[in-house]
């Protein structure tokens, strides 16, 4: 009686010690989480870390979530509480500074109506008009306003640098500013000095004067201002020193690069007037910077690729039109990105013209890290082979992969030192007594001149400039006056998420993607597809042996000479019964097939489900047994020792 009592009272006192430990946690461990998630979905990179400590104002997010509607799509309503929770994680990591508002705007509703008038976008999920919302919007003290109209499980790897983009533009709401230096014609004005006619400002350009503040930087400048976040180069052709030395202290000092070098810009010699003989080669480089950076760059070679060569119309032969390969003109598929990257995770296809190769300086002490790349069915080739016209099937005739694969666009981090050791370019002397340093109001400092970087640098290079030009992603047209680009592939969103990861914070662009949440079987699937396999080939011997039967019906069915009619022969018939019954067989073969995938896969779920539901708990009360015999042994072995 008194071991019963001593037995009920213990679990008594431990159902009440259960239910303190419960409420004492809830009060005192509140904030505390812990990440038990093998991607680490929920732990914040030490970037958004550093973001939301350095909020000066209270920040304000709404999240909509049609909660109510998500219940028939269990997808949705997963990926829903996967947002809210790492929204929930930055409120708790901001120390006060971001509200966050979870808002369930349901159907003709006022919560409708305000996601609406902030921007956000709903999906038609039934036949009712019923609109899903799934979006955020974000606010500050001024009022200023951003949003992520509708979040895709498709870019889950880039939701924390997307909410902490969001939080950042919050922040600092001013338009960073973009200082473009180019030799090429972006501006518009006339094609060359042979051809009046003027063009429009490249699309490239509008787009990027529609998310930055865009400022000119003349190719001859001595000095980069200040107010410069990211600085554009494009077509680099002969900068005088001055120029490269004040690119070099603007990196040096902080400022993000985001430069477009070619082995032959195609574009800036159709601006070139031409002229009998040997025409002028229109090739860049940043020289001693690439050097400074790390960066291996041949001027003269373009690289071609067999793989990823444009088919394009070659002329005539012989009365015909010649469709080859053209090795020079690269249609990049999704898989010559990095998708890791959040510059080139979502671009699907990309095309470059006669683009260089990057290659990463043997001791440099900057990273290297591949954004675009060729084939391994590439090659280098001279760029003087293009100079008085391409011969496509030249090229193709004369081509010898070499087995690797090319960097047409990188980005490059670390430490760096100045392109510039022995001090500031000096200044040349010109007629009249004249010099550089009579353009400009003052002359660098040598005193002031950094000799290294204050902060690792961030510079992306990509190898092509004809990328930039209409031809090569945009189609054109005019609309009642206005100018509509369509784009055909993701050139210009290549071009503004560089332009857009670089002019955030260090912190910002140290993001990069993450793991998904949703975690796939890859057993399950790979059976899936091997049997899937399987029931294709049943499928078209199927559709052979329907074929066959049906030849040979029609054959019988021909009416003999001398025959009166259609009536069936006995010959015919059996024919008939025989297609039949092969028919059934098949079928019933193809229904095997498929009940053995069914099989093959409920087997395995059911061994999953085996293990975490029965073998744990099994193994659990196992080694308690065990546990309670070696007590009980060793109970005995003390009696037996009185």
């Amino acid at each position: 009686m008194n071991r019963t009592l001593l037995t009920s009272g213990g679990l008594v006192v431990a159902v009440i010690l259960f239910v303190a430990v419960v409420l004492v946690a809830n009060l005192t461990l509140r904030g505390a989480r812990l990440d038990l998630t093998q991607g680490k979905l929920y732990t914040l990179s030490s970037g958004t870390k550093s973001v939301l400590q350095g909020l000066k104002e209270p920040v304000t997010l709404r999240f909509f979530f049609s909660e109510k509607l998500a219940r028939d799509v269990p997808q949705m309503r997963s990926y829903g509480q996967r947002v809210r929770e790492l929204l929930e994680e930055y409120a708790a990591q901001s120390k006060g500074k971001i509200q966050l508002l979870v808002v369930d705007p349901e159907p003709f509703s006022e919560a409708e109506d305000r996601a609406v008038e902030l921007g956000l976008r709903g999906a038609a999920l039934n036949q009712q008009g019923e609109q899903f919302y799934f979006g955020l919007a974000g606010t500050n003290s001024t009022d200023d306003v951003q949003t992520i109209p509708f979040f895709q499980q498709e870019r889950e790897q880039f939701l924390e640098y997307e909410l902490t983009r969001l939080v950042y533009a919050l922040s600092d709401p001013k338009k960073p500013v973009i200082g473009l230096l180019t030799t090429l014609p972006m501006q518009g004005g006339p094609v060359n000095m042979m051809q009046p006619q003027m063009q429009p400002p490249w699309t490239i350009l509008s787009q990027m004067r529609q998310v930055f503040d865009v400022k000119t930087v003349r190719p001859g400048a001595a000095k980069i201002d200040d107010d410069v976040a990211v600085l554009m180069v494009a077509h680099p052709k002969d900068l005088p020193p001055d120029t490269l030395y004040a690119i070099d202290q603007f990196a040096l000092r902080g400022g993000k690069v985001l430069a477009f070098v070619d082995p032959l810009s195609e574009a800036a010699m159709q601006s070139q007037p031409r002229a009998m003989g040997m025409p002028a080669p229109e090739s860049s480089t940043l020289g001693p910077l690439f050097e400074a950076w790390g960066i291996e760059y041949d001027k003269d070679k373009f690289v071609g690729d067999r793989k990823f060569a444009t088919r394009v119309n070659a002329g005539q032969r012989a009365q015909r039109r010649q469709v080859i390969d053209y090795i020079a003109w690269l249609s990049l598929p999704q898989e010559s990105v990095a998708g890791e990257d959040v510059v080139t995770g979502e671009l699907a296809s990309l095309n470059f013209g006669s683009a260089g190769a990057l290659r990463k300086k043997e001791g440099a002490s900057t990273t290297f890290t591949p954004l675009v790349s060729s084939s391994d069915d590439a090659m280098l080739v001279e760029s003087i082979n293009l100079m008085f016209g391409p011969d496509p099937e030249r090229l193709l005739r004369d081509f010898k992969p070499a087995g690797e694969r090319f960097a047409l666009a990188a980005r490059i981090q670390g430490p760096a030192k100045t392109a510039f050791p022995d001090g500031p370019p000096k200044p040349e002397a010109k007629e009249g007594g004249a010099t550089d340093a009579d353009k400009d109001k003052e002359r660098p400092d040598p005193a002031a001149q950094l000799k290294e970087s204050k902060t690792p640098i961030n510079v992306i290079v990509i190898a092509d400039t004809d990328m930039l030009d209409d031809r090569f992603w945009v189609q054109t047209s005019d609309l009642f006056g206005e100018r509509l680009a369509t784009p055909f592939n993701g050139n210009g969103s290549l071009v503004i998420n560089a332009l857009d990861n670089l002019s955030g914070s260090a912190e910002l662009i140290s993001l990069r993607s993450r793991s998904r949440s949703s975690r796939p079987f890859l057993v399950v699937a790979d059976i899936r597809r091997a049997a899937e396999a399987r029931f294709r080939e049943e499928e078209k011997a199927l559709q052979e042996k329907l074929e066959a039967a049906e030849k040979k019906i029609a054959e019988l069915q021909k009416e003999r000479p001398g025959s009166k009619g259609q009536v069936l022969t006995s010959e015919q018939r059996a024919a008939i019964e025989g297609f039949r019954a092969e028919m059934l067989e098949t079928r019933k073969a193809l229904r095997d097939v498929q009940h053995k995938l069914q099989q093959d896969i409920d087997r395995l779920a059911g061994w999953i489900k085996a293990i975490n539901i029965g073998l744990i708990p099994l193994l659990v009360a196992i080694f308690a047994f065990a546990l309670a015999a070696i007590a009980r042994q060793r109970r005995y072995a003390r009696h037996a020792a009185r």
